[in-house]
């Protein structure tokens, strides 16, 4: 028998049971709300990513990023709203769900073509992708990147707003 993954050869005779091993359950799913007064889901609380691309995190923290942003200056200033956290939300939905579509149309593409990757073959979607620099650049900069970046904005507190206007000497 060929074995698929060879740094495991010298641990399978460990296993005695199909009791000795677990299922990783993969799903892609978004909550339909993130939010409610008080309340803020971000990153996998929020939208569970499948591995395909290993951008969980990627996401997450993009997540992070906006909610600073949005979230930072309300905090700070002791009144957050509810429209507020929608805010959060409505900008990181569609990056996401475009992330999420993306990684369902690759989880299918390997799926549906079960005996061509058993047999070590590429599915052809995926072959043209990697061949064409248009279609691999944005695959990578959507994976790397996120489909919009999120750039943290840093709030000042008063002081050091007073710092920064403080002109410097001469």
């Amino acid at each position: 028998m060929e074995l698929r993954v060879p740094w495991l050869a010298d641990r399978t005779d460990i296993l005695r049971d199909w009791q000795q091993t677990s299922l990783l359950s993969v799903e892609v799913c978004r909550l339909g709300r993130w939010y409610q007064p008080g309340l803020l889901l971000i990153g996998d609380a929020a939208h569970t990513m499948s591995p395909v691309g290993g951008v969980g995190i990627s996401e997450a923290i993009q997540d992070a990023v906006v909610a600073s942003n949005v979230l930072g200056p309300r905090l700070r200033a002791g009144h957050v709203r509810e429209s507020d956290l929608a805010a959060v939300q409505r900008r990181r939905e569609w990056p996401v769900r475009i992330v999420q579509g993306y990684q369902r149309l690759v989880q299918a593409s390997l799926m549906a073509t079960s005996a061509g990757v058993a047999a070590g073959r590429v599915p052809l979607g995926l072959r043209v992708q990697a061949r064409t620099p248009f279609l691999r650049d944005v695959a990578a900069r959507i994976f790397g990147l996120g489909v919009w970046p999120a750039q943290l904005r840093p709030t000042l507190t008063p002081a050091q707003a007073e710092l920064s206007e403080v002109p410097a000497a001469t």
